[in-house]
């Protein structure tokens, strides 16, 4: 592996380090319901949700109250409010889910060799740095970037924190959703797709057949790819 050619990694969260796409579709449903939503919307919603992993909260419930079709639409939920309880549902569970297989092993392998790591997720940026803060995977990072900015904007952080701009075609971004994949290619990141954990596997793999990205099953795939 030569810095020339990997000059950073950058990893999304959720299905890449933590197996937590289902948890969190979980206290979506939950924060809604507790808001009083009609089941329908709520099913519908989470169809949306899944279908669009990796985009923010903050994004995801806006779009949510701008649909003109709600069978019920409560007068104290706002987007501040939704966001609040899926904070508050979370965050308990989010610290003690599961790590991905061997995340721990391939991470420790890349920053002893001297490669600059990163963190960019459509999770908030404040609670992702806590909740890695205490699963002790904090200090691996150079930085740990979430919303409410958005991946893209997250990415060009990224670039200033290396002291350049893009394209970043030396810079790898493991992510398992299209959000990252658009992030990826907004930047001229290299883009992995990580598959076993993902939400959209039907339209990511037909992706990777178009596109012709690299696909890994999980992280234990990745060293080996980068050394390639």
């Amino acid at each position: 592996m030569t810095a020339t050619r990997v000059a950073a990694v950058v990893f999304d969260c959720d299905g890449v380090l933590l197996v937590s796409n289902t948890l969190k579709a979980a206290v979506f449903r939950e924060a809604l319901a507790e808001h009083g939503f009609h089941p329908g919307d709520i099913a519908r919603f989470s169809r949306y949700q899944v279908a669009n992993f990796g985009t923010s909260r903050y994004r995801l419930f806006e779009n949510f109250l701008g649909w003109e079709d709600l069978k019920v639409r409560p007068a104290s939920a706002d987007r501040d409010a939704l966001v609040g309880s899926y904070a508050r549902l979370l965050r308990g569970r989010y610290a003690r889910c599961a790590s991905t297989p061997g995340m721990r092993g391939v991470l420790d392998g890349l920053a002893a060799r001297g490669i600059p790591l990163f963190v960019v997720s459509g999770s908030d940026g404040a609670e992702l740095r806590e909740v890695f803060a205490e699963r002790g995977l904090a200090g691996l990072f150079r930085s740990i970037h979430g919303s409410p900015a958005s991946k893209t904007e997250n990415l060009h952080l990224v670039a200033k924190e290396m002291g350049r701009g893009p394209p970043l075609d030396d810079v790898w971004f493991i992510g398992d959703a299209e959000a990252d994949l658009k992030a990826a290619d907004s930047v001229g990141a290299r883009f992995v797709y990580a598959d076993h954990f993902s939400t959209a596997k039907p339209r990511m793999r037909a992706l990777a057949a178009e596109r012709g990205f690299p696909v890994i099953r999980d992280l234990r795939g990745l060293p080996a790819l980068l050394d390639a």
